[in-house]
């Protein structure tokens, strides 16, 4: 198999650009670097391209799932300089990024607010799948197809629908919660049947467009002096917790 050498190469500048939203738009698709994480993508999503850096090809080839993929071996110094990690694992895949579906299917949604940190941002889609969530409308914020926030997401990016809209595309179809510390208690909070819960910004919080529709407002108690959450464990706190609060006014559980 031919190694690439050269940063003009087509391959090479094509899988450059994947690491630019613009490029990402153009081609809709976008890279996973690292063994794990291409590993454990799902056998039914079927990669575009894979690129091994050429000295560890035979070492990382078990990744490949589906044999009628296009493999790519790259110089070893070249692929250091076109991946995003500072020490790469030797192996990125290139998925496509998927069509939405129709959210307002779902009975229950995160909604990301101009969230605008990739690291939270894939936190927050990690935490949503082991909630139990299974879509998430991104209003704004940091693309949750760039590489830091599929990293930082483990995997779920492949698990769940994400919804990228804007505020005027977003539909007003369920009871909107929002969390923001000057509201009520989350835990004496019961979610209806179908409701959104919204969390916002690290530093401007909540948009007002957003505040202005809301339905209720709710909060966690915080003690010791401290006013704040970060975002992701915010979010966390409220989907669980919301979870709880379903369970324990469920006419099946009484």
């Amino acid at each position: 198999m031919e190694i690439i050498s050269s940063i003009s190469n087509v391959r090479v500048q094509s899988l450059r650009s994947l690491y630019t939203k613009k490029g990402r738009d153009e081609q809709s698709a976008y890279v996973v670097e690292g063994v794990n994480i291409v590993k454990d993508i799902p056998d039914a999503i079927r990669p575009v391209a894979y690129y091994f850096a050429a000295g560890k090809y035979d070492e990382l080839r078990y990744v490949i799932k589906h044999t009628d993929v296009p493999v790519y071996l790259v110089a070893d110094e070249l692929f250091r300089r076109v991946v995003d990690t500072v020490t790469p694992s030797g192996v990125v895949a290139v998925l496509p990024v998927p069509v939405g579906g129709d959210y307002l299917q779902s009975d229950r949604l995160l909604v990301l607010d101009g969230v605008s940190d990739p690291g939270n941002v894939g936190t927050i889609l990690r935490t949503a799948i082991a909630a139990g969530y299974t879509d998430v409308v991104l209003l704004g914020g940091a693309d949750p197809y760039s590489p830091k926030v599929v990293r930082a997401s483990m995997g779920g990016i492949y698990r769940l629908n994400v919804h990228r809209l804007t505020m005027s595309e977003w539909h007003w179809s369920h009871t909107v919660f929002i969390m923001d510390m000057a509201g009520e208690s989350i835990y004496d909070a019961v979610p209806p049947a179908r409701f959104a819960l919204v969390v916002g910004n690290e530093a401007l919080g909540i948009s007002d467009a957003m505040r202005s529709r809301a339905d209720r407002v709710l909060s966690v108690p915080m003690q010791g002096g401290i006013e704040s959450l970060n975002v992701a464990v915010a979010a966390a706190i409220g989907m669980y917790q919301l979870n709880a609060n379903a369970r324990a006014h469920s006419p099946n559980d009484n």
